[in-house]
């Protein structure tokens, strides 16, 4: 038996990097995991910028699992440099993934974990 044995965990850029390594971790440890990333293989395809697919895949976690106990958000890119050098885009695009995505990552997933009376995002 493992510690997270009959939870539910979702994993933000879980393609690569820390969020590969979160996914394969959980799994280790009992848990059912939903990958997610805007590219590579996992299971369901998503932008964290897009509200709309976000509220999406949890609605589709929920109807597949019937709950949701843990969210590791490690979706996120690098990007910056000199700031006389910066382009505006750059720093939207930067700021829409790494903020504007943990906020909406974070609204849907305590919308369901405080309906289930528990659950931890990470």
């Amino acid at each position: 038996m493992g510690r997270l044995d009959n939870a539910v965990a979702v994993v933000t850029g879980a393609a690569s990097g820390i969020g590969a390594a979160c996914a394969e971790r959980l799994t280790a440890d009992g848990a059912a995991v939903v990958t997610l990333d805007i590219a590579g293989q996992v299971d369901h395809l998503l932008d964290v910028r897009d509200e709309a697919a976000v509220e999406s895949a949890f609605a589709d976690v929920m109807r597949d699992h019937g709950r949701l106990d843990v969210v590791v958000h490690a979706a996120g890119v690098a990007g910056g440099g000199p700031v006389h050098l910066l382009e505006a885009d750059e720093w939207d695009r930067v700021i829409d993934i790494n903020l504007k995505g943990t906020f909406i990552v974070d609204k849907y997933s305590a919308i369901h974990m405080l309906a289930g009376g528990s659950g931890s995002i990470i």
